[in-house]
Formats: structure tokens, sequence, C-alpha cells
């Protein structure tokens, strides 16, 4: 049986730095959209190891509250709502961590979900209009549930690792299109700028 306390659920929801010195490095963050894909390597650092020790030390009472949430996530996913879905993606992760048991990890990871609910990292919204993205993620959320409750803790590594490498891989295709998508239209603005209006020819 796991013999590790988990970490309190208000610490979980609430952790994380003080507003104040919050927003400024938010803000600067914000400034630097490339510093998403040093959020995610650095998540990629923690997740694995958290969702490994959710797996070997989450009490009952957290195997039941991980069920909520992931049926609060299979239920967002079926009304094709991406901004609740989003939320409910958030909610699942926290959950995860909560069940580390490990006060530091929880307190870092919340600081971090704080900044991302706020979109300084990207738009988590945005992702799930993407093509094919939503079922992704929903799969390997599945997965890494799957190995929780089955504590299993290196599959829940391995799903927890390929889900932030999915997750970064959408981000560099969202990054693309919509730099293809202005490099488009800034060909039509000039294309519009060169030609001469009807009566001038």
């Amino acid at each position: 049986m796991p013999n590790t306390p988990t970490v309190p659920e208000s610490l979980a929801i609430e952790s994380g730095t003080p507003q104040q010195h919050r927003e400024p490095f938010a803000r600067l963050l914000h400034a630097h959209p490339e510093t998403a894909f040093d959020y995610l390597e650095f998540r990629r650092l923690l997740a694995g190891q958290i969702t490994a020790f959710a797996a070997e030390r989450g009490s009952e009472e957290d195997m039941v509250r991980l069920q909520q949430r992931m049926q609060e996530l299979e239920d967002a996913h079926s009304l094709d709502d991406p901004a609740q879905e989003a939320a409910a993606d958030a909610a699942f992760h926290q959950a995860v961590y909560q069940m580390a048991g490990n006060a530091i990890m929880t307190h870092v990871m919340g600081t971090l979900f704080h900044m991302l609910k706020d979109g300084v990292f990207y738009d988590r919204s945005d992702l799930y209009l993407r093509r094919g993205v939503r079922d992704g993620f929903m799969r390997q959320h599945r997965a890494i549930y799957a190995a929780i409750v089955a504590r299993n803790p290196e599959a829940a590594r391995s799903a927890a690792d390929a889900h932030i490498a999915s997750t970064a891989e959408a981000l560099r295709e969202a990054q693309r299109a919509d730099q293809r998508r202005e490099v488009s239209v800034r060909r039509m603005e000039g294309l519009a700028l060169t030609q001469k209006p009807r009566g001038e020819e």
C-alpha cells in the first residue's frame, strides 16, 4: 500500500508563487513565444517522474478523484467544446500531480499550470481546435489514467512522456501553420498593392 501522504488539495490548487511575484515573470515569458518549448522541456523533466509517483503512491481516495477528473475530461471531449476540454485537461493533470505526494513538485507544477491557464506559454484552447489534436490528446490521457490505476509506474512515466512530446509537436505544427498563413496574407496584400485600380490601365 502507498505510504506517502497525499499533498492537501488546497495546496495542489493554490500552489504557486504569489501573484505579485508571478505577474512580472509571466509578462516576461509571454513576450518571448519560444519559451513555450522551454516550458514543455522543463515539464517533461518532471511529468514522467510525478506520474510514476502517482501510480506508486496514490491512495484509494486519490484514485476516486482521478476517476472523476477523467470522466469530466471524457464528458468535455464528447461535447466538442475546446475551452471546456482544455479546462478539464488541466484539472486531470493537477489531480495526477497531487497524487505524487511531493509538496515541492506540486508547488512547482501548480505555478506552471496557473501560468498555462492564463495563456502565458500558448493558447491551449487553440491547440484543441487543430485537426486530430483533440483525439490524440484524449488517447494519451486515457493511457496515463490506465497506467496509474493499474499502479504501473513505468507505463505511467512512458505515457506522460509521450503526451508531452505530442503536445510539443502539436504546438510546432500550429506555429508552422500560423506562419504559413501570415506569409500568404502578406503575399496577397503585396499583390493587391501592385495591381492598378480599374480605369487606370
